[in-house]
């Protein structure tokens, strides 16, 4: 039975392949492909839809095998936390995982839902419905506090703030988790890449601006702090979408296409830049 389930799982992720952009700069959520990777990199997880239910499997990378599965009522992907396809919801100790809703652009009675599942078992600790349009931002390692992107406009230019969700209660924090230089803790830009450090503690976002340069948010998921480190580049255009991240040692490294970029010391937040990204 097990086996027959997987070999079903394994076809339909071959064709059930989505994604849908929530309101703002948000990337959305996906379904089927490669769903999100669990710390160790031993397990993915990967949701399908299955009419009014979601179908979410804990997948054995080396063998393909279906190690548990598990129907959960509603329509849900694993969270996208960027254009590049960088996925999450997955917290650094495992133990828990998070499903995001297809929220639409922010608009009057929209209605948000995160589903929060143990991956022990893939039931269903708890359901947040949050009034507007949200996204999926980040995990703090334990699990606890669930990190998400409230978005406030439409349009080029659309505000959203990052808000933090405290789990046990269900309660979303006053205020935003905002860099503490910055008056509004409000952001502007799209998300391009993410790369997080390895214990979880910290989650980095290349954010593109419409006028052409980038940011760095540095998000510490254990205190639920902040900031955006400004990078000095200008006008780079669509060349900003073939950039990638990494935290190695002490450092935040930023390439294309293999060139150093930029490096960002992850204790100082100071900036060496090498060279400017280029359009292929």
């Amino acid at each position: 039975m097990l086996r027959l389930a997987a070999l079903a799982l394994a076809s339909l992720s071959l064709v059930a392949g989505s994604a849908a952009a929530g309101g703002g700069p948000s990337p959305g959520a996906v379904t089927g492909w490669d769903g999100v990777l669990a710390p160790g990199g031993a397990l993915r997880y990967v949701t399908l839809p299955s009419g009014s239910t979601t179908a979410v499997a804990a997948v054995r990378v080396r063998t393909g095998r279906v190690e548990r599965f598990a129907s959960v009522r509603g329509t849900y992907g694993i969270p996208l936390v960027a254009y590049d396809g960088s996925t999450g919801g997955i917290s650094a100790d495992g133990r828990t995982l998070v499903l995001a809703s297809f929220a639409g652009a922010p608009r009057p009675g929209a209605v948000t839902r995160f589903a929060i599942l143990s991956t022990k078992r893939l039931k269903r600790e708890r359901l947040l419905e949050l009034r507007g349009s949200w996204s999926f931002d980040a995990l703090s390692p334990d699990g606890r506090f669930l990190y998400a992107v409230e978005y406030l406009g439409t349009g080029k230019n659309a505000r959203y703030r990052v808000r933090a969700i405290d789990l046990a209660s269900g309660r979303v924090l006053a205020g935003s988790i905002a860099d503490s230089r910055e008056a509004s803790g409000e952001m502007r830009g799209s998300p391009m890449t993410r790369a997080t450090s390895r214990d979880g503690g910290w989650a980095y976002t290349l954010y593109a601006k419409p006028d052409g340069t980038a940011f760095v948010h540095a998000l510490d998921t254990r205190h639920r702090k902040a900031l955006c480190i400004d990078l000095p580049w200008r006008k780079v255009g669509n060349a900003i979408g073939n950039v990638k991240m990494a935290v190695q040692e002490r450092a935040l490294v930023l390439t294309q296409r293999g060139a150093r970029l930029a490096s960002i010391d992850t204790r100082a937040f100071v900036v060496r830049a090498f060279k400017r990204p280029v359009a292929p």
